[in-house]
């Protein structure tokens, strides 16, 4: 939740997409789902029936965007292969290239009002979709004198049946410059940047289309965090202590104050503004331990942070303006390894999340989570993912006040939801997730009607 700074008022369109839905995220235009890379490092190539040879693959998947790290799409496995030679060829020359399609549905299944004071404010109180089509690239500046440096873009549009939930238009979602030294001791990324694939990592398994993500699993998006697709001027450096330890510091252009909707769809619709009103820099630090599940070692991934923003914030409890911050902690471990030598990434894992920003300019304070998933649950289908997500959010009291003494029906004081969810691999890089999100108190600005939430949602994302 926010204020316009320039009025001091309440932003209800922007604090939909910060602080009320309950639901997928938003973003979904450039979702991508790999399930076996966030902690294993490892994905096996699954030849298509256009003919992508092992050889071709394995060299479509070192040309994956390099700073997205365990997040990065599978290029090796496309739905079409190396249909008329043209990725083989292409490849020769430095390029790759991924088309994205994903669709997304969300439905509430319970008898609730479809609307609360007026308006759809969360994913699935009525139905709603978001469609996406998204061109990914990359260059391999070594064809130009730059060794392990690449250059990437990415361009697409969506449409969908709120804002809220999809990026509408056309838009640049990264045009971004990766380079290492040091022998990768040292990694650079600059431009425009979705620095949620950077950071954080809140994708459970890799999976970015989980169901229990919303914005409010994401507290450092409401402290001006650039999350897709809300892509910002950012540059990021990280440094390598060995092969496991790592600190990765990184400086972007906030998004706007008045909240990530409002970023994405009215003053940078299309992420290729370096500056909008009211936005100034924002400080990122994050340390973390990253180890690739092997024959010898189950995966950790350990992540802890902060950042600090100085935008202006209008203060609850003022009426002034203040800067904003947050602060994380994440940790995800294997617990079991059913097939060590030869799928070491299958198994169950366990996981949670602390994150707290401070309650005087942001509605959700603490977020709580806990997870297991199961990567590979059946022998037979190793990249199929089984996902079991509960979390717990506290809402500002100097927020419920506020708005308390602005005559508004009390809004609520947290919000809880248990999600259950499976993501299928149907082909080469063509996944379908379904799933139940169960969310007690669905929104912060609230109505007696309003009830609780049992959305159902369905993510299909084909990458050719």
């Amino acid at each position: 939740m926010h204020f316009t700074p320039s009025t001091g008022q309440f932003n209800y369109r922007s604090a939909i997409i910060r602080d009320g839905i309950r639901g997928m995220g938003a973003g979904l235009s450039i979702a991508l789902l790999s399930l076996t890379l966030v902690l294993s490092g490892q994905v096996f190539a699954q030849d298509s029936s256009w003919g992508t040879s092992p050889e071709l693959a394995a060299t479509l998947r070192a040309m994956g965007p390099k700073h997205w790290g365990t997040l990065a799409p599978d290029f090796g496995d496309p739905l079409l292969g190396d249909v008329g030679g043209l990725r083989s060829t292409l490849a020769d020359h430095g390029l790759a290239y991924l088309l994205i399609v994903d669709v997304n549905f969300w439905q509430n299944l319970l008898n609730s009002p479809q609307k609360t004071n007026g308006s759809q404010v969360y994913l699935g109180q009525q139905f709603t979709n978001g469609e996406g089509l998204t061109l990914q690239t990359t260059y391999d500046l070594g064809h130009i004198g730059l060794d392990g440096a690449q250059l990437n873009l990415a361009i697409g549009t969506g449409w969908t049946s709120l804002t809220a939930a999809h990026a509408k238009g056309f838009r640049v979602f990264e045009f971004a410059f990766y380079d290492s030294f040091l022998d990768k001791r040292i990694e650079l990324t600059a431009g425009i940047v979705e620095n949620d694939k950077e950071f954080i990592n809140t994708y459970v398994g890799g999976n970015t289309s989980t169901g229990a993500f919303g914005p409010q699993a994401l507290l450092p998006v409401q402290s001006g965090f650039g999350q897709s697709p809300g892509a910002t001027p950012s540059f990021n450096v990280i440094y390598n202590f060995d092969a496991n330890w790592y600190n990765k510091v990184g400086v972007q252009r906030s998004v706007s104050p008045q909240g990530l909707l409002e970023e994405y769809s009215h003053l940078n619709p299309h992420s290729v503004r370096f500056s909008v009103p009211g936005a100034k820099a924002l400080l990122i630090d994050e340390v973390g331990f990253k180890r690739p599940a092997s024959a010898d070692a189950r995966a950790t991934n350990f992540r802890m942070g902060g950042l600090y923003n100085w935008s202006a914030y209008t203060d609850f409890d003022t009426g002034r303006t203040s800067h904003n911050s947050n602060a994380y902690l994440l940790y995800d471990q294997q617990l079991s390894q059913p097939n060590a030598g030869g799928l070491p990434f299958r198994g169950w894992y366990g996981g949670f999340t602390i994150m707290n920003s401070p309650s005087n300019v942001n509605v959700f304070r603490r977020y709580y989570e806990t997870r297991i998933y199961d990567i590979g649950p059946f022998a037979n289908r190793p990249f199929d993912q089984l996902g079991i997500v509960a979390t717990h959010s506290l809402f500002s009291e100097d927020a419920r006040n506020y708005f308390i003494r602005q005559g508004v029906y009390p809004p609520r004081k947290d919000t809880t939801s248990l999600t259950v969810d499976y993501a299928y691999k149907v082909g080469p890089d063509f996944y379908v997730t379904s799933g139940l999100a169960y969310t007690d108190h669905p929104s912060f600005i609230y109505s007696p009607q309003q009830g609780h939430d049992l959305n159902f949602f369905t993510s299909i994302i084909a990458m050719f």
